[in-house]
């Protein structure tokens, strides 16, 4: 891989670790939280959701724009909207109330939603062959990655520097990262190679010389023609694609509806049970481990055997360790070991539905077909904490909860054997890897 090439993986790989920062940010952060405004959980709820009402938002209507701005402004475009969001956190107090979190928490959304367009379609383009499973394994556990460093190093400090420190490291990176998407973030081949500007061939040819490759004398023929005559958010959801987009949408809410519950209140059930705020950080990284070795071995599989079919195999496992977390109860150190062993399983349908959703759309509909799914999906983890405070503030017993919560993983693992099975009987090409991975450098 030349220099270029290693230099988009790393800031693509950083983004996302940005990502699993500040989309775990209140996971350990929720006991100082709610002791320091006093809410009920129900309301603790709403300063969680925060987050995925801004990445609905993000997702479903700022990400399709990187269609038609390119995947580096949009990378750029998405971090400075991260670090506002996160730069208005800090001044919330107990006279305002937690009104200034949860709009910092919309705001950080957004931006979180919107970059879902840059990282993978830049790793997939970039990613030499012989590391393709290696970088793509790596890239599903960065998420994960930026919760355990969150958790490990930043967690244990909100304890003497108050809750609000963790939003001022989400700024500071953020700041950071803005920066270097603008500097060193290359755009996207596939992108420049269906000539959305006059210099696109040009541009084109440069990147492929900075990458050792063979200037083109012309822009290769698209496989978007169909969506520049249809429109990109029309071909999403006409024909053979739009029944994809609606399985993928009930699987993906599902999934979220898990997947933000277990995130969101395990770590807080286990803290509010010992009356120990200090818990959840070690809570959160038993989550965060969890996930990597989770995820490193998910992008193994999948780099071996079609992602199809290695996906719901992970959900299924997924709900039932799920629930075993919740029957086996707060104890520690069971509730770290029976999360760790939950995690391993949940965190890896994140990395799949990013694998698999942008495959089933053309290059100039990829990213408002991806956005449409992930950012519609996002209503099952914006319903999940306040439905899951809900229910703990009406009485509802952990064990219970868990198992009840665990449930729609099955559903998410039921839809993409459906699109599994769909996609075998059709004559389409196999969409079993990553975005372009068979064209990956």
């Amino acid at each position: 891989m030349s220099g270029l090439q290693i230099r988009a993986v790393v800031i693509a790989i950083a983004l996302v670790v940005l990502d699993g920062y500040d989309v775990s940010l209140t996971s350990f952060a929720a006991p100082y939280i709610e002791q320091g405004f006093g809410v009920s959980k129900a309301q603790l709820g709403l300063v969680m959701s925060g987050a995925l009402v801004g990445m609905l938002v993000g997702s479903i209507i700022i990400a399709p724009l990187a269609d038609r701005i390119g995947r580096r402004n949009m990378g750029v475009i998405s971090t400075f909207t991260i670090a506002i969001g996160m730069l208005i956190g800090p001044f919330a107090t107990t006279e305002t109330g937690t009104g200034p979190l949860v709009v910092s928490r919309i705001i950080t959304g957004i931006g979180i939603g919107s970059l879902v367009a840059v990282a993978g379609v830049i790793l997939a383009e970039y990613t030499g062959k012989r590391v393709y499973s290696l970088v793509m394994a790596v890239y599903a556990a960065a998420i994960n990655i930026g919760g355990l460093l969150g958790s490990m190093i930043v967690g244990p400090m909100l304890g003497a520097h108050g809750w609000q420190f963790g939003w001022w490291v989400g700024f500071a990176l953020s700041a950071i990262a803005a920066a270097a998407t603008f500097a060193f973030l290359p755009e996207s081949l596939a992108w420049l190679s269906e000539g959305r500007r006059p210099d696109s061939l040009q541009r084109l040819n440069a990147l492929l010389a900075k990458m050792h490759r063979p200037a083109l004398e012309a822009l290769p023929e698209s496989d978007s023609t169909s969506v520049k005559v249809k429109g990109s958010l029309r071909t999403v959801f006409t024909g053979r694609s739009g029944y994809f987009t609606l399985l993928m949408i009930v699987g993906y809410v599902a999934y979220m509806l898990s997947f933000y519950f277990m995130t969101n209140w395990a770590p807080s059930a286990v803290a509010d049970a010992h009356h120990d705020p200090a818990l959840a950080p070690q809570l959160v990284t038993a989550f965060s481990v969890g996930g990597i070795l989770g995820n490193v071995l998910f992008g193994y599989l999948a780099g071996k055997l079609n992602v199809r079919f290695v996906t719901p195999v992970f959900l299924i496992l997924a709900t039932a360790t799920l629930s075993l977390f919740g029957i086996a109860g707060p104890g520690m150190p069971t509730a770290w070991w029976t999360l760790f062993l939950a995690s391993f399983f949940v965190c890896a349908g994140t990395a799949a539905f990013y694998a698999i959703v942008p495959t089933l759309y053309p290059t100039l509909a990829r990213s408002t077909g991806f956005g449409v799914v992930i950012g519609v999906g996002r209503f099952g983890g914006i319903a999940a904490p306040i439905v899951g405070g809900a229910a703990f503030d009406a009485g509802l017993g952990m064990g219970a909860a868990f198992i009840v919560f665990a449930m729609p993983m099955l559903v998410a693992g039921l839809c993409v054997l459906a699109l599994h099975v769909g996609l075998r009987r059709s004559d389409a090409p196999d969409a079993a890897q990553p975005v372009l991975a068979g064209t990956s450098a």
